[in-house]
């Protein structure tokens, strides 16, 4: 009886935390048709980017036990990475090449901390933080960084920058922290509520501001769209879970994996791809779309999970 309570209690408190975020969401979306200056969402990132994320990093990072079971959250999106290469060039063979550059970007790399950190932290708790941060900083934003400035500058320069890329790695706020929390690691207990404080603004801010970039609207390519929806959300995830239980993968660690690679489509990759003009419409859609379906998908995942 007491654990059939505990159940009840522990859904009904995710079941509200998702409730939360759908509704941020929505006040996100709504505020695209108030007055508010165009900038405001590039203002939300920033202050996401250089105040909440690092905050957020600070926290849980230093509380990273380094173990066998950590190698997940750091070769998984690599694995992620190579998988949605293959399944791109596999099952959209008849799109367009500036169509292939978008889902090249938009497939394999997920929107694992604006969408990722809030999401986690409602199903798995706060604890599913630490290996959160693995996989998005050691994963997705070093994706993002190498690989997806080097699909941009491949498909409209046909070359590379070494140096872009570089710089981009070096001078991220969040990747600082990182590097500092893991070779030093060192807070004053004085500083502890502050940074707990400014880590608490994450979701709201993140979520808003992910409202405020969702674009609804699908006009073109939708046998492209249904199909790269259904890769992001359902069959890459499905492989990870399918190897994860093949493996015997069934901690935390695991879970918040899985769930992390089950996120939709970087909304950063959405800019890169609308800004190099590859695909602009379709790319906006997945984005939100992706972000509206995901608030199903992986509350399923995470139920799968547990179930078999």
């Amino acid at each position: 009886m007491k654990n059939l309570v505990k159940y009840h209690l522990k859904n009904g408190l995710i079941l509200g935390q998702i409730y939360f975020i759908i509704l941020l969401l929505s006040f996100g979306y709504i505020l695209q048709f108030t007055k508010l200056p165009k900038s405001t969402p590039h203002i939300l990132n920033k202050i996401v980017i250089y105040v909440s994320f690092p905050a957020t990093v600070l926290l849980h990072a230093p509380k990273i036990e380094f173990s066998t079971n950590l190698l997940l959250p750091i070769v998984i999106p690599w694995f992620v990475l190579i998988l949605s290469i293959v399944l791109v060039f596999t099952l959209f063979r008849e799109a367009e090449t500036k169509t292939k550059a978008a889902l090249l970007l938009l497939i394999p790399l997920g929107n694992t901390s604006f969408l990722g950190f809030p999401l986690l932290e409602s199903i798995l708790g706060k604890e599913s933080l630490q290996y959160a941060i693995l996989y998005d900083q050691l994963g997705s934003f070093l994706m993002l960084a190498i690989y997806g400035t080097a699909i941009v500058s491949l498909y409209t320069h046909g070359k590379i920058d070494a140096k872009i890329i570089i710089k981009k790695i070096a001078l991220f706020p969040p990747f600082i922290v990182l590097i500092y929390s893991f070779f030093i690691g060192y807070t004053p207990d004085v500083l502890i509520p502050l940074i707990e404080i400014l880590a608490s603004t994450l979701t709201p801010l993140a979520i808003i501001s992910v409202g405020l970039s969702m674009q609804l609207r699908i006009d073109e390519n939708r046998a492209i769209f249904t199909k790269a929806i259904l890769v992001k959300l359902v069959l890459i995830p499905l492989i990870v879970l399918a190897i994860f239980k093949l493996f015997g993968f069934d901690d935390l660690v695991a879970k918040t994996t899985l769930l992390e690679a089950a996120m939709p489509s970087m909304i950063t990759a959405g800019v890169l791809a609308i800004n190099a003009g590859f695909a602009p419409k379709l790319s906006a859609t997945l984005v939100g779309y992706g972000i509206l379906f995901s608030l199903i998908t992986i509350p399923l995942f995470s139920k799968f999970f547990e179930l078999i």
